[in-house]
């Protein structure tokens, strides 16, 4: 779940501010005639570093012109990096991002429009349009979703059926919040390990409670699209949940940090965890084949996921080579061999001719990742909209206060206004 993270992109609001200096003016195409070498990062874990070097080697071997340098970090360490290097002229040439960091890079012109490649060297036709859209920045195309990838519930059926517990999974099958809380707190019960991984700290999975709701995190405007009233609501639910072991202990919570080989289901001490279903492979790598996947709770028909590109690649402003970059960037989303290398890594493929070819041939984690966007397909809705610059520091300040309120040092009802009030400034600055 790369896209998640306790911390944030530390500094990463004072970092961009100096790049916008440092970029004004940059750009072009390549540089020159001869050998190209390109710069290609990502965050990610090992299983996603370990098929991606194959694509690259694939790319190599078609593009023998153009030599590629990889590098690929955890999410926090990657942040901190890349806007150091830009900042200093550094940066590389095509690089990872998410929701929180899309409208950030292109907001203070760290990120290439795409738009002049669209339709040309960058194939964009087999790509739905609601996952394009999650990578416009004031209309322009800016970065284009690396996958596609939808909210969900991660279990260890070994752990529920030691509780006497099933998960719905079957194509139409659902659960309400109260089965889910009821579910939850007979694994917990138990004894052994807490029926979920607290999911109070990650505001992507409060989004998902809004929509059910009929609310949104952000307003198209890109002010805020909840209330402190709404988050105190949200956080007394799992709150029912924590005093009967339902949920993770406060402990294990606050090292939560998104990453899979910290989760409390691959360190034992839950039973399941909401994720995203792009985690799905490395979760597979990390614990072992015994492993489920169904959807999350809800209580309206609107079930709260959606669409969305789990991260997405841009190609730097400042690049001398975006034209190679371009290429590699194409490579990686249409063509079929880098399609089945890179399998369910980043979800399933954006292509949707190169998704229907994967899962098809799918195992493992990857067929996992398919079967459940088959059985879900229902019921999962268009993408959420984009989030507006601020919304790093609205997803920092979010999980931070949530220690907080976990460590009983405030209470929810105060929490949820602080993160409202701190949220209006992030939004407005």
């Amino acid at each position: 779940m790369g896209r998640l993270s306790r911390r944030g992109p530390a500094g990463l609001l004072v970092s961009l501010v100096s790049l916008a200096a440092v970029l004004s003016g940059c750009g072009g195409g390549d540089s020159g005639d001869g050998p190209v070498t390109l710069r290609f990062v990502w965050w990610g874990n090992e299983d996603r570093a370990k098929v991606t070097e194959a694509a690259v080697d694939a790319f190599r071997a078609k593009n023998p012109g153009i030599e590629v340098e990889t590098e690929y970090s955890g999410y926090d360490a990657y942040f901190q990096k890349l806007s150091t290097q830009v900042a200093g002229g550094a940066g590389p040439d095509l690089l990872q991002l998410d929701r929180a960091t899309i409208g950030e890079y292109a907001g203070r012109n760290v990120l290439a429009d795409l738009g002049p490649y669209l339709g040309g060297a960058l194939k964009v036709d087999k790509i739905p349009a609601n996952l394009l859209e999650g990578g416009k920045v004031d209309g322009r195309q800016h970065a284009v979703a690396a996958g596609a990838t939808t909210q969900m519930l991660i279990y260890v059926p070994s752990r529920f059926q030691a509780a006497g517990v099933t998960a719905p999974s079957a194509p139409g099958e659902t659960w309400t919040w109260a089965q889910f809380t009821e579910a939850m707190n007979r694994i917990g019960a138990a004894g052994a390990v807490a029926g979920t991984t607290d999911f109070g700290w990650a505001i992507d999975w409060f989004e998902v409670w809004l929509h059910q709701h009929g609310k949104s995190l952000y307003t198209p405007d890109g002010e805020l699209g909840f209330t402190a009233g709404d988050l105190a609501e949200y956080w007394e639910l799992i709150g029912t949940m924590r005093a009967g072991k339902g949920v993770s202990a406060a402990e294990v919570t606050t090292k939560m940090d998104g990453s899979v080989q910290n989760s409390g289901i691959v360190t034992g001490q839950t039973a399941s965890e909401i994720g995203y279903d792009s985690s799905v492979t490395g979760y597979f790598g990390a614990f072992g084949p015994d492993l489920a996947l169904a959807p999350l709770p809800s209580d309206a028909e609107e079930s709260g996921m959606a669409a969305l590109p789990p991260v997405s690649f841009g190609v730097a402003q400042r690049s001398k080579n975006k034209d190679a970059a371009v290429k590699l960037l194409d490579f990686l989303l249409n063509d079929p061999e880098a399609g089945e290398l890179l399998g369910a890594s980043r979800g399933v493929p954006p292509n949707e001719e190169v998704r229907a070819r994967v899962c098809a041939g799918a195992t493992g984690g990857s067929k996992a990742v398919c079967d459940y966007e088959v059985a879900q397909q229902d019921r999962i809705g268009p993408a959420f909209g984009a989030w507006p610059t601020g919304s790093s520091a609205v997803k920092r300040d979010f999980q931070r206060t949530y220690d907080d309120v976990i460590f009983n040092r405030v209470s929810v009802a105060d929490a949820a206004k602080r993160v409202v009030q701190d949220a209006e400034q992030s939004l407005g600055s």
